[in-house]
C-alpha cells in the first residue's frame, strides 16, 4: 500500500504541432485536419439542434449510418466536398480559417458565422 506521503509522477508532456494527423504521420495530414474541423461543426450543429442521426441523415440526404461515422470522427469516407454539402444542407454558413503557425504547422480553424 502507498504512504500518503508518496509523491506522484507527473506524466512528462510534449508539446507538438496541432496537427496529431501529422504526429501519427498519416498521409494526407492537412487534408484530415480540415476535414475533422468541418466534422466538428457538423456534430455540434446535430447536438444543438437535438437532432437524431436518423432525422440528421434524413436533413441532409445521407444514410443515418454516415452521420453515425461522421459522430465517431471516421472521415476517410467524407470529401471536403461532400462535408461541405452535408454543411449547406444543415443550412448553417461557416468560416474556415488556414495559416501556418510560426514553426511552419498547418493551423485550421473553422467556425459557424451565426447560430440561433
Amino acid at each position: 500500500m502507498r504512504s500518503s506521503s508518496a509523491k506522484r509522477k507527473t506524466p512528462e508532456v510534449t508539446h507538438k504541432s496541432g496537427n496529431v494527423f501529422a504526429q501519427l504521420g498519416r498521409p494526407n495530414a492537412d487534408d484530415l485536419l480540415r476535414k475533422a474541423r468541418i466534422i466538428n461543426v457538423i456534430n455540434a450543429v446535430i447536438a444543438r439542434r437535438g437532432l437524431t442521426q436518423e432525422s440528421a441523415a434524413q436533413l441532409v440526404g445521407v444514410d443515418q449510418a454516415d452521420i453515425s461515422r461522421l459522430a465517431n470522427g471516421r472521415i476517410n469516407r467524407f470529401s471536403l466536398d461532400r462535408l461541405l454539402t452535408i454543411v449547406d444542407r444543415l443550412g448553417v454558413a461557416i468560416v474556415m480559417e488556414q495559416r501556418r503557425d510560426p514553426d511552419g504547422h498547418l493551423v485550421v480553424e473553422v467556425h459557424e458565422l451565426d447560430h440561433a
